[in-house]
């Protein structure tokens, strides 16, 4: 039944079971028991309570004389019952309208024969445990799923069984098989529906170090794989005096609430193995210990350690997201995170145990060492959407990467990439066109594409195979333009061009404006040009990040040589006004978007000294935030007048809060890769 070695792993806890009774009932049962040490069982108050014909959550202790009235039963080794005295008395207590704090009972017992032993008490990071009602039948099996915690609860779910927790399994052990440990103790049903409640380990391990009673110690076998990778943690500690590792152990178990401190190597090295958070914690009590923080970093991935966050980290962090974020995180998860698969739901009626199981469903899913683990990107996903606390969480995220040992420049490239997502879903609506110039004169290819003001794709106009003409370009436009007016506000149109088609007259082309009939692009919004596709995404966006310090720009560069010197040794510049001969320009503006610079101007029809003179009073000293509005409106001046210079003016303006897609013909052009 239990394979070729035919071992029960459910044999531990059988041998620690207890059932509670009224002495003065034949038959009735009314709760169980665990045995967790020589001659003492834990239960939970309430089943005395109810032993005893009290209320259910009365507080008061009861005297030896009531006492009498209850008794034990092993179902190990029969039925017979055996008197209890009551050595210790946590009395429930109701801490507002979720859980109540105690209710626990430490019983003294005579235990009878061999056929009983204590079974080892901790906190484990598994989901799914078992457990069996009050009397131990073996087809009373359920196992459940543990969801998350909640104060001093487990909040449990049922697995894959057809029964479901019912009272008479208060006190009942929840057994880990995997582990061969007991995690909690069952205490509540919830009337109406399967979910139950379990006491935790710690509040267990609590009690038995308040009544001076030692625990069983850890009755599990472990693997030669196990064995060898405990071995690498204990040694990783070899650096530590005797001195540092009591210190150490001392600050871990205070962390973890832990009754009984590790005195050895081995010993702390077991308690955080014990422990769903226990590498975790143990790393963040050791700081100014490099080489050990490194060693036993580097052991504990390799363990595979269950939680990420030290009990101080994640009760931080639960304060900062608040109890209403559920919703938020998940969403955050989404999109920092769209590859995995959570375990957990989203919906309006989820609370904070809902947002404790996503915050340790997040913590499950851990990368290759040195890799922003998924909690953090959508941590800092929240983080960039928040501006009350967006940098307190920021703070949190940097010292829990410090302490995994997450590179800078992967928390750097998550931050980015997180405020650029939270930029885009804040910008207001956008009209982009991409555009590519057919063989024949005034014939393009394009797609228009609508975005809301949450980033998100709209409306499309065409598509981007069938050859069109300026006619049709121009209705399209004026289509997609009405659609644009719809809103209050928004950022423009960015025509999107691939390399040598920067010269194109985009702002000039006409468009139906209502009842005033045919009227110029770039008279009424923004107008301003961006390429396809980014070469060199990290030059981009520091430029950017730079434009507002002294030395961004404008810089006027004359021709093309002047341009790769200066941008090559410059890294600030950001903003550059081309003066070039004609002949050079494309080639100038293929070097600025090599070098990143995410902002160009320049006059279309004209080059030099003069052209550069002309441009620079567009280019105000707050040119970040003016000059895109700037420039349209020197092109309103400019009308129809070509001698003005607002008729010529070419604006390139690439923000990296948004990094645009590559779509692909479906012939491709020469430029795209096709055949010659």
């Amino acid at each position: 039944m239990y394979g070729k070695f035919n071992v029960d792993p459910d044999a531990p806890v059988r041998r620690a079971w207890a059932t509670l009774h009224p002495r003065s009932s034949g038959s009735a049962t009314l709760g169980a028991g665990v045995v967790v040490a020589d001659g003492y069982l834990l239960t939970c108050a309430h089943v005395i309570n109810a032993a005893l014909g009290r209320e259910r959550l009365a507080s008061n202790e009861p005297t030896p004389a009531e006492m009498v009235g209850v008794a034990v039963s092993f179902p190990s080794t029969g039925s017979e019952r055996h008197p209890v005295q009551l050595t210790h008395w946590l009395p429930p207590k109701i801490e507002g309208t979720q859980w109540w704090e105690g209710d626990l009972a430490l019983l003294r017992v005579a235990l009878p024969g061999t056929g009983i032993g204590p079974v080892a008490i901790r906190e484990t990071s598994a989901r799914k445990l078992s457990t069996w009602y009050a009397n131990a039948a073996p087809r009373s099996l359920v196992d459940v799923v543990v969801q998350a915690s909640m104060g001093p609860w487990y909040i449990l779910d049922p697995g894959v069984a057809p029964l479901q927790i019912q009272p008479g399994h208060s006190g009942a052990p929840l057994w880990d098989r995997e582990r061969g440990c007991v995690a909690g103790l069952l205490v509540s049903t919830e009337p109406g529906n399967p979910r139950s409640y379990a006491i935790r380990a710690p509040q267990l391990l609590r009690l038995l170090a308040a009544a001076g009673v030692l625990p069983s110690a850890r009755v599990d076998s472990l693997s030669p794989r196990e064995r060898a990778r405990r071995r690498e943690l204990i040694d990783a500690l070899d650096g530590l005096s005797d001195e540092k590792l009591a210190r150490c152990a001392e600050r871990f178990g205070d962390a973890l609430g832990l009754p009984r401190r590790g005195l050895t190597r081995e010993e702390l090295v077991d308690q955080a193995a014990d422990h769903a958070r226990g590498f975790a914690t143990l790393l963040s009590v050791l700081p100014g210990h490099d080489d050990a923080v490194r060693r036993v970093r580097a052991a504990a991935a390799r363990v595979g350690s269950p939680r990420i966050l030290a009990p101080d980290e994640y009760a931080e962090l639960a304060a900062l997201l608040g109890t209403a974020a559920h919703q938020e995180l998940y969403e955050a998860a989404r999109r920092a995170v769209p590859h995995l698969s959570l375990t957990t739901t989203n919906g309006a009626d989820c609370d904070a145990a809902d947002l404790a199981a996503l915050i340790e469903d997040l913590e499950d899913r851990q990368l290759e060492s040195g890799i922003v683990p998924p909690l953090l990107q959508a941590i800092e996903e929240v983080a960039a959407g928040r501006p009350e606390n967006g940098e307190d969480l920021r703070s949190w995220s940097e010292r829990v990467a410090s302490r995994l040992g997450v590179s800078q420049g992967a928390m750097a490239q998550c931050r980015w990439t997180s405020r650029s997502r939270a930029t885009a879903r804040a910008s207001p609506p956008i009209l982009r066109v991409w555009l590519w110039p057919g063989a024949v004169v005034d014939s393009f290819h394009y797609v228009i594409r609508l975005y809301d003001g949450q980033g998100e794709l709209a409306e499309v106009w065409t598509d981007m195979d069938t050859l069109r003409s300026r006619a049709e370009l121009c209705a399209d436009l004026s289509s997609a333009i009405n659609g644009l007016d719809r809103y209050e506000d928004s950022a423009g149109i960015e025509f999107l061009l691939e390399e040598g088609s920067f010269g194109l007259a985009v702002d000039r082309l006409q468009t139906q404006a209502g009842v005033l009939g045919p009227r110029l692009l770039g008279l009424d919004r923004v107008v301003v040009l961006r390429g396809q596709r980014v070469f060199r995404a990290g030059e981009w966006r520091a430029r950017w990040q730079r434009r507002q310090n002294p030395g961004s720009g404008p810089h006027v560069v004359h021709d093309q040589e002047s341009a790769d010197s200066t941008l090559t040794n410059k890294r600030e510049i950001a903003c550059v006004i081309a003066a070039c001969p004609p002949e050079q320009r494309e080639r100038t503006l293929a070097l600025c978007r090599w070098f990143g610079v995410p902002v160009v101007l320049w006059h279309r029809d004209a080059h030099g000294p003069q052209a550069a003179d002309a441009l620079l009073p567009v280019v105000r000293e707050d040119w970040p935030t003016s000059l895109r509005e700037e420039v349209r409106r020197c092109r309103a001046e400019a009308r129809h007048d070509t001698a003005h210079v607002g008729a010529h003016l070419a604006l390139l303006w690439e923000d990296p809060s948004w990094t645009p897609p590559q779509p692909r013909l479906s012939t491709p052009t020469i430029s795209e890769g096709g055949a010659a």
